[in-house]
């Protein structure tokens, strides 16, 4: 009997030993969270403050400083361009002297773009070969003039359909010519109305007629003068005396024609609130 009581009594101390006989407790549960990336969103082509020429119509009033900038924006930006050279006369080579001029395809007759070179004198260029070249835009003359050229060796060929603006672009993603001509001619033959402070009118008589130019400044800088409207007819004679007697937020209703006395010149422009 003693035995027995003494044999429970050891079985009833390992039993608490091992835990009584219980499950051993669970072990929580690890919970693992993915991380989504977050997005950034692409820059905008045309940031806050500046002019898309997509964007513009000729039913809102644009600022003549602002179409100034947007119209000039590409000067002085350094861009890559991909073309083919010019060779006249049918010829298969050329030896680039001081410049040469880049277009679309072996043998096109549209010259798009000229590119002046600081130092590629003597380098053969072949008809039917794709020209890189990277230099500075120099837009005064109202043409594309690429100046202080260099060739890109090795560059990558230019992806069709590139999508930038004078704001965003990098400088060396190669763009075909004739893509390129597009975006920096996306200005000319737009109608717009422009609004600015009258600074002058110029009156000129030539063989082939009576042209009268105004030019239109800033409020914030009357000294300046931004877009140069070449008038459809003569401003009657109290539309001119109101424009003088009241400069601010005169609006001429007209189209882009290109670069005029280093502004930007509209033409067959109307007057419309004087």
């Amino acid at each position: 009997m003693k035995y027995t009581t003494a044999l429970l009594i050891m079985a009833g101390v390992l039993l608490l030993a091992c835990g009584g006989g219980e499950e051993p407790a669970s072990q929580p549960d690890e919970t693992v969270t993915e991380e989504t990336p977050e997005e950034i969103a692409p820059q905008p082509l045309y940031p806050e403050g500046t002019l898309d020429p997509a964007m513009i119509t000729a039913e809102t009033p644009v600022n003549a400083a602002a179409l100034f900038e947007a119209y000039f924006a590409w000067d002085g930006k350094i861009v890559t361009l991909e073309g083919y050279p010019y060779i006249p006369y049918g010829a298969d080579t050329m030896i680039i002297e001081d410049d040469i001029e880049l277009i679309t395809e072996p043998g096109s007759s549209e010259r798009l773009a000229t590119a002046t070179f600081t130092d590629a004198s003597g380098t053969v260029v072949m008809a039917d070969q794709p020209l890189t070249v990277s230099g500075t835009i120099d837009y005064w003359t109202g043409d594309i003039e690429v100046v202080d050229c260099v060739i890109v060796e090795d560059a990558p060929s230019a992806q069709p359909g590139t999508v930038t603006s004078p704001y965003v672009y990098d400088g060396t993603t190669p763009i075909l010519i004739g893509e390129f001509f597009d975006m920096f001619n996306a200005w000319m033959g737009k109608e717009v109305i422009v609004e600015g402070y009258y600074h002058s009118t110029t009156t000129s008589t030539t063989s082939y007629g009576v042209t009268v130019r105004v030019d239109l400044s800033d409020p914030d800088d009357t000294y300046s003068k931004f877009v140069a409207c070449e008038m459809a007819e003569e401003i009657p004679a109290d539309s001119d005396s109101l424009m003088v007697e009241n400069r601010a937020g005169v609006q001429f209703l007209g189209t882009v024609a290109g670069e005029s006395f280093d502004m930007v010149g509209l033409e067959n422009c109307v007057l419309l609130n004087r």
